[in-house]
């Protein structure tokens, strides 16, 4: 018997298991207990939060039989909902608008609506990334979607809401979905581990929910993914890492003091080592900015356990011993500069390498409190600098000669 991937296996089949949409839950419970349920649903958000499956729940409890009236926790038991399950009964049609856009499939649609449900009480029509349908695929819809009959019930699914046309919008009840909190994530990933019988650790668990950003399904495969490329039930950090495509915090942190130090070669040499672990360019530049992010609220904020909890004290201390708020800062333009010189470059790795000598030459210059400091401190009080004139350039000058040019050439 073929065994069924976790994602699946695992997927909500009542509304109130529903994870991370607090709000579109109760909403719809409200709903279908009052039984004021709206014609036409639009749900948008990013991939894997629950858009596809809150529609194929409210479709099942709208056709559930174990009910007298639609209920939003079906019973999953029921002829209608087994058939709902297995992609089986006539009166739900799922649509892929991606490889459905013409006018023509719509107009299927609007010929099947005509005939009354013959064994559930309505016809669902669910139609996933709606915003891919044509323009003159959406006015065939619109006037149907305005009025439809009373037993039909529209359920659109979209990662895109701007690509929606407003007359759309506006007759639809209209829910976005929340990204997944790392903690609710590593919550569900811990049901599934229990029951699965697989032992896993917090830092793993922690990865995976950082690098599914938000996304429920994501975390699922993430964790199937690494379990598959483990040893049987043991999942370790480096198997998420793989997974991921992420060589691990360490040899991130190594690979920031090296560029803190303005080593620019030292700092390749950790950054190819990262590539050869099988970590590639864009998942190195996010997690450098995430580091930078971290560090600059760590030191703007005060706030130091969520560093030390994902990063470690004493790396952590270290490179905040090195480093600055403004250095930070300059560390975050060149990184988010270079993560879109990135996507255009021949290869990815050749344009992280001129990021990285950028951040370590970006190390070594003075920063404006040592400017400050200097000129404070500066003793020949023949420096006159006018601040009111135009002549920068002098006055440039005046403040460079005052620097070893060991501080600002030799590094």
């Amino acid at each position: 018997m073929e065994k069924i991937v976790f994602s699946r296996k695992y997927r909500p089949k009542k509304i109130s298991d529903v994870i991370g949409q607090d709000f579109a839950v109760k909403t719809i419970e409200n709903a279908f207990e009052s039984e004021k349920i709206a014609h036409a649903f639009l749900f948008t958000g990013i991939r894997g939060v629950g858009k596809t499956t809150i529609a194929r729940i409210m479709a099942m409890g709208l056709n559930c039989s174990s009910a007298d009236k639609p209920v939003a926790n079906p019973c999953n038991e029921c002829v209608n909902c087994k058939e709902i399950i297995e992609d089986r009964f006539e009166e739900v049609l799922e649509l892929d608008a991606a490889s459905h856009t013409g006018v023509d499939d719509v107009r299927e649609i609007i010929s099947y609506i005509k005939y009354r449900p013959s064994k559930g009480r309505y016809k669902v029509f669910i139609i996933d990334e709606v915003h891919m349908l044509s323009n003159s695929a959406f006015n065939a819809l619109l006037k149907t979607v305005e009025e439809p009959p009373k037993y039909v019930k529209f359920i659109f699914c979209t990662t895109e809401l701007n690509k929606i046309p407003i007359t759309i919008l506006s007759r639809c009840q209209k829910f976005e979905l929340n990204r997944v909190s790392k903690d609710k994530i590593i919550y569900n990933l811990k049901k599934i581990i229990s029951l699965e019988n697989l032992k896993v650790s917090e830092e793993a668990l922690y990865n995976i929910a950082r690098f599914s950003e938000g996304s429920i399904r994501d975390s699922i495969t993430i964790l199937e993914q690494s379990l598959l490329a483990s040893d049987k039930e043991n999942i370790s950090i480096e198997d998420i890492d793989r997974t991921i495509g992420y060589a691990g915090n360490k040899l991130l942190l190594e690979t920031y003091l090296e560029i803190l130090k303005g080593d620019s070669q030292a700092s390749i040499e950790k950054l190819n080592e990262s590539y050869e672990k099988g970590s590639n360019p864009d998942i190195i530049i996010n997690e450098l900015l995430h580091l930078t992010y971290s560090l600059l609220r760590m030191q703007s904020t005060k706030e130091n356990a969520f560093i030390y909890e994902e990063f470690g004290k004493e790396q952590i201390d270290l490179i905040i011993g090195n480093t600055t708020i403004s250095l930070l800062n300059q560390f975050w333009q060149i990184l988010l500069k270079g993560k879109e010189e990135i996507k255009v470059a021949p290869q990815g790795i050749e344009a992280l390498e001129v990021i990285l000598i950028r951040l370590a030459y970006s190390a070594k210059l003075p920063t404006i409190e040592e400017l400050v400091h200097s000129i404070k401190n500066k003793k020949d009080n023949d420096l006159n600098i006018n601040i009111d004139n135009n002549d920068i350039g002098n006055d440039l000058k005046k403040i460079l000669d005052i620097f070893p040019k060991s501080k600002l050439i030799d590094k």
